[in-house]
């Protein structure tokens, strides 16, 4: 659906005016637009990491030029195109209709008829691709948009331009990992039966309203993808036999789109009025008379001392819940809401009082060990000894005290500002707000995914006036090198540092005990990693404020 433009929108591109958001995904905002002459169109504006990259310039032009040759009835027609611009962009017409994503999860999966003229649609859709010597690459429900007269492919020929400069990002994977073929999944040479898998995915999904492969982390999901047989379950008789030969593992062993369209039309029962349920065609009716009433002047000039002017909110419908924005990851269905949103500043003053009092007590373990080692190599009596156990396992227990908090603190400032940073960029973040917390504790995941998720806090958060693609980063990059090793070691600065002396132990000639400890290497190191975490938290809390600022400045316009 379309929604109100931002502070800090284009109000044109080209030569055409904006006047809503429409959504956004991986490699850009999709606005709605007008031409000179009125004609409605859907304009993709780069992001702008991406318009710097001067690799993806060269495969986005060519990309273009080549989408442009793509006709038929099942796709969105390329109409104009800059890739010459700061920030390069791309028009196409526009198609009043929500995603398939959308009308899944607003109405629930289609019945047979639809979904099998869906299939057709796309399978034209994909042959229109195929016949220009391209791949689409990212067939998935957000790339399906289901139009009065059938479904309409979108992002056609684009998402390999985004992939081959891309190729080892995270985020081209996340996006599509529940749609993609076990050989693009293995990053091999994909052609036009990686598009047939991809389109038995999402027939799967459009009948059943789930894919085939399931949910989870994205590594498990992939792994389904390349390894297990897809779960129909649900799917109709009809339709779960070709489904399951477009899932086939084995490239070769999918049959071709001819084939699909010869079966999906057979199932269609075409020329019937209207082919999609009554509540999504009142939907795409809505849609065209919102976007036929969208005002040809969205805003005026920098200036001119106008203001600009929103295109109105669709009409509300108490029998009828509310459309979602096309957006890619399955978490913005949490963003329906248009509350402001909430800024961490609570959470973040918490976590410098826990940052303030873990490095106090590590500071204090660490004077602690150097004024012990001045009396090593002595001899004492065990009261002596257990003395020092004594205040080294209360240094421990506050250590672990306050680091139980200090972990319950961040999650929270975490988890809070991952939700703002949503907020400030729909579409752009990776991964889902619940793993802002579930990552830190998956093992091995948890050496790279909450850096991931704070790379994209920390760019969805910089000033949009900034020159470069964000803000400098070199603090953020400081604090998880220093985490790494604070994590990487945690045997050694969580156990009792006592444990780890050499002892020795004797008699008097009066047959007194009498004991002698002597630093190891191991007591050096873990008196190293308490030495180290003074300055990690110092790095943690200075990253923690800056984030925190910067948000608070977007916040405040």
């Amino acid at each position: 659906m379309a929604n109100p433009l931002h502070d800090g929108d284009p109000t044109q591109v080209g030569p055409y005016r904006l006047h809503a958001r429409l959504g956004g995904g991986g490699m850009g905002q999709v606005f709605l637009g007008r031409s000179p002459g009125g004609r409605l169109v859907a304009v993709k504006v780069v992001r702008p990491e991406l318009a710097d990259d001067a690799d993806f310039r060269r495969r986005f032009a060519s990309e273009v030029e080549a989408a442009g040759k793509v006709g038929g009835f099942y796709t969105a027609q390329v109409v104009d195109a800059d890739t010459d611009a700061a920030r390069p962009w791309l028009a196409t017409a526009y198609i009043p209709g929500p995603s398939l994503h959308q009308a899944i999860e607003d109405h629930g999966p289609l019945s047979l008829e639809p979904a099998a003229v869906l299939g057709a649609g796309l399978a034209e859709g994909l042959a229109a691709v195929h016949a220009c010597e391209m791949v689409h690459r990212d067939l998935k429900p957000a790339n399906v948009i289901l139009a009065e007269d059938g479904p309409r492919l979108i992002d056609f020929g684009i998402a390999r331009a985004l992939d081959a400069t891309s190729h080892t990002r995270t985020s081209t994977v996340l996006g599509t990992a529940a749609f993609m073929s076990p050989e693009q999944a293995m990053a091999q040479e994909v052609g036009p039966p990686s598009d047939v898998f991809s389109l038995g995915c999402v027939l799967a999904f459009a009948a059943t309203g789930r894919s085939p492969f399931g949910s989870g982390p994205v590594h498990a999901v992939v792994f389904r993808v390349v390894h297990a047989d897809p779960d129909l379950r649900g799917v109709p008789a009809p339709l779960a036999a070709l489904v399951a030969a477009c899932l086939a593992k084995d490239p070769a062993a999918r049959p071709g789109l001819e084939h699909v369209l010869t079966h999906l039309t057979a199932l269609a029962a075409p020329g019937q009025g209207p082919w999609l349920p009554e509540a999504l065609t009142q939907v795409i009716a809505e849609r065209r008379t919102l976007a036929l009433t969208a005002p040809h002047d969205p805003a005026t000039g920098p200036g001119t001392g106008g203001s600009r002017t929103m295109a109105p909110p669709p009409p509300k419908h108490a029998d009828q819940p509310r459309a979602l924005q096309p957006l890619l990851a399955d978490e913005r269905r949490r963003l329906r809401n248009g509350s402001k949103p909430y800024r961490a500043t609570g959470h973040e003053i918490v976590v410098h009082v826990l940052l303030a009092l873990f490095a106090l007590v590590s500071a204090s373990t660490v004077v602690y060990q150097l004024d012990v080692f001045d009396d090593a190599g002595r001899w004492y009596d065990p009261e002596v000894f257990e003395e020092i156990e004594t205040v080294s396992k209360i240094m421990l227990a506050a250590q672990v005290v306050s680091g139980l908090g200090l972990t319950a603190g961040w999650l929270l400032w975490f988890f809070r500002v991952r939700a703002v940073a949503e907020r400030l960029a729909p579409g752009r973040l990776r991964h889902s707000q619940a793993m802002a917390v579930y990552g830190w504790f998956i093992p091995i995941g948890n050496l790279w995914l909450p850096k991931q998720i704070a790379d994209d806090i920390w760019h969805a958060s910089s000033p949009p006036e900034r020159v470069g693609t964000t803000a400098p980063a070199g603090l953020l990059h400081t604090w998880w090198v220093l985490w790494l090793v604070t994590f990487l070691t945690w045997p050694l600065f969580w156990v009792e540092w006592t444990a780890l002396l050499a002892t020795h132990h004797d008699r008097t000639t009066d047959d007194d005990l009498i004991w002698m400890y002597e630093f190891t290497p191991d007591v050096w190191a873990s008196l190293t990693l308490h030495v180290l975490a003074v300055p990690t938290t110092i790095v943690t809390a200075w990253s923690v404020r800056r984030l925190s600022t910067m948000q608070a400045t977007r916040l405040n316009g």
